[in-house]
């Protein structure tokens, strides 16, 4: 995994051990997802795509589909560089 998305991960990863009840929590969460999103694609310079396609593995690391969709994405991304 490459070096830019240890924050998106870590705030992914306190998402996913969030309380179904704490509502409050979750949004600011997502709040946070969505800033650390936007940077990573304005600052950085991250394809949204590719950013795109980590938050939704990072969402359920447990769905092989989507970790196969990021990895596929991000070795076409290589390539083409």
């Amino acid at each position: 995994m490459p070096e830019w998305p240890s924050k998106l991960r870590n705030l992914y990863w306190i998402k996913r051990n969030l309380r179904s009840w704490d509502l409050a929590g979750r949004r600011a969460i997502y709040r946070k997802i969505a800033k650390e999103k936007r940077r990573l694609v304005e600052q950085v310079g991250v394809d949204q795509e590719e950013v795109r396609l980590l938050c939704r593995h990072l969402a359920n690391t447990r769905d092989r589909h989507a970790e196969l969709r990021w990895q596929v994405y991000a070795k076409q991304l290589e390539s083409i560089s």
